[in-house]
C-alpha cells in the first residue's frame, strides 16, 4: 500500500514538473518574441544561449554574435511575431522543445516588409539565468 501511495505521488510530482517547465518555456519562447519586436539586446543576450545554432527558413545559419549583430546593425529586423500556436514537449527538467506556428512580420532583403507564415522549432536549455534558446529551426507551412 505505501508503495503504490509513494508511486502516485512521484507520478503526480512528474506531471506537475512537466506541466510546470512547459509554461515557463513557452513564457520564454513568447519573451523571445516580445525582444525581437523591441530591439531588446539586453533581454536577448539573457534569452539566447552563446551555443545558438539559428537556421531561417532560407537556409542561412546564425551564431549568437551572428543573429545579434544583424539585428543591431538594422541587417535585420522582426517588426511582428504574432503566435498562432505554441506547443511545448518538455525532454528533461533541462531541455525543452517549442513548436510554434507564427506570422512573422520581417524586414527583406531589399529593406521592404515582408508577412511570412513561420513553423519554428526551438530547443530551450535551462542553465543558471533561466530557460535559453539553444537552437532554431524554421520552415514555410505547406500552401494550401
Amino acid at each position: 500500500m505505501l508503495k503504490r501511495i509513494l508511486f502516485v505521488f512521484l507520478v503526480g510530482a512528474l506531471l506537475v514538473s512537466a506541466a510546470d517547465i512547459a509554461a515557463e518555456v513557452e513564457k520564454a519562447e513568447r519573451d523571445w518574441g516580445a525582444a525581437m519586436m523591441k530591439n531588446d539586446y539586453a533581454a536577448l543576450d539573457k534569452l539566447i544561449s552563446n551555443d545558438l545554432y539559428y537556421r531561417h527558413s532560407n537556409g542561412l545559419v546564425d551564431t549568437k554574435a551572428s543573429y545579434l549583430g544583424a539585428l543591431k546593425s538594422g541587417k535585420s529586423r522582426y517588426y511582428e511575431i504574432n503566435f498562432e500556436e505554441v506547443v511545448v514537449r518538455p525532454v528533461d527538467s533541462k531541455t525543452a522543445l517549442a513548436f510554434a506556428k507564427a506570422v512573422y512580420v520581417t524586414k527583406a532583403a531589399d529593406g521592404s516588409k515582408q508577412t511570412m507564415p513561420l513553423m519554428t522549432l526551438h530547443v530551450f536549455r535551462k542553465g543558471a539565468s533561466g530557460w535559453q534558446l539553444l537552437a532554431h529551426q524554421s520552415a514555410r507551412p505547406p500552401a494550401k
